[in-house]
């Protein structure tokens, strides 16, 4: 584990979109965090040089602090944090305090705990576009009863998409990253799960990857992604997924979700299933057969 840097930028209520669009925009991870009796958020954004963290000072003012490996996890007493439930399969904690997790199990029968701390890869469940890609892979799921299920995660993140696909019942996963660090992240966490086995895990860049063929046909693809990664991607779907094969995408606003949706309907993947929430879309299609 090596020294980062951190660059952050604290924001009023009134701010928050405004600021979570800038940085969507530019492409860059960050999180976001409000502090019990704070008034200002705090979106943080992390990099392995001080450079990078000026860098994004230039460019959007705010503060850099440096963080020593044994300062990455945040210390306090234990807290379940943001809670998420999905369908009748999920809860999400951002917690990883072994109390915490026995006690959402014991009071969730029935349900599988996930634990995403905020760590620093994005995708902690709370976030709507990581939301509502578990919502959709879920349905998915169901309908897939026995039969066995391969699933491609582009832009993995944390792995949360590929740990829930493996909870559900995933045969295999193929979990691509390009950012190494995530990638750390995500072994880690898919090990924490007891899932690591049926998630293989690849460093490549999504637009060059989909092109190999020796990784066959898939039932899912799920990509949370910025919408013009998904407008490129579209066209190349049809030769990774099996007949009938559905898609789960987001990272979309919806001011771009018309864009998206017609490069999905000229691959033969239309887009007919949506989840809004605030200004974030996350879409399902299903494959067009002779497509």
């Amino acid at each position: 584990m090596e020294t980062l840097f951190r660059w952050s930028k604290y924001v009023t209520d009134e701010q928050f979109d405004e600021w979570e669009t800038k940085l969507v925009v530019a492409e860059i991870a960050y999180t976001a965090e409000k502090l019990v009796n704070r008034e200002r958020w705090q979106f943080n954004s992390y990099t392995m040089t001080r450079e990078g963290a000026m860098e994004l000072q230039s460019q959007f003012g705010g503060g850099i602090s440096e963080l020593k490996p044994e300062h990455w996890q945040p210390s306090g007493e234990p807290d379940a944090g943001i809670l998420l439930r999905i369908r009748d399969e999920f809860i999400v904690t951002e917690s990883n305090d072994e109390s915490i997790l026995a006690e959402l199990t014991a009071d969730n029968p029935g349900r599988t705990i996930l634990s995403f701390p905020p760590q620093l890869a994005f995708g902690t469940g709370a976030h709507p576009t990581t939301a509502g890609c578990l919502r959709f892979l879920t349905d998915f799921a169901k309908k897939q009863g026995s039969k066995p299920w391969r699933v491609l995660d582009l832009g993995c993140g944390s792995a949360i998409l590929a740990v829930a696909a493996a909870k559900l019942g995933a045969t295999e996963v193929v979990a691509v990253e390009i950012d190494d660090m995530a990638l750390d992240y995500a072994r880690i966490n898919a090990a924490a799960h007891g899932c690591e086995a049926q998630i293989k895990f690849i460093e490549a860049d999504v637009l060059e990857l989909i092109h190999d063929e020796k990784w066959g046909q898939f039932d899912l693809i799920a990509a949370n992604l910025f919408s013009d990664l998904l407008v490129q991607l579209f066209p190349s779907f049809p030769k990774r997924l099996a007949d009938s094969g559905e898609v789960v995408v987001s990272g979309c606003l919806t001011s771009q979700v018309r864009a998206v949706q017609e490069s999905a309907s000229a691959a033969g993947i239309p887009l007919d299933d949506f989840l809004r929430r605030g200004k974030w879309t996350a879409a399902r299609g299903a494959r067009i057969p002779g497509e």
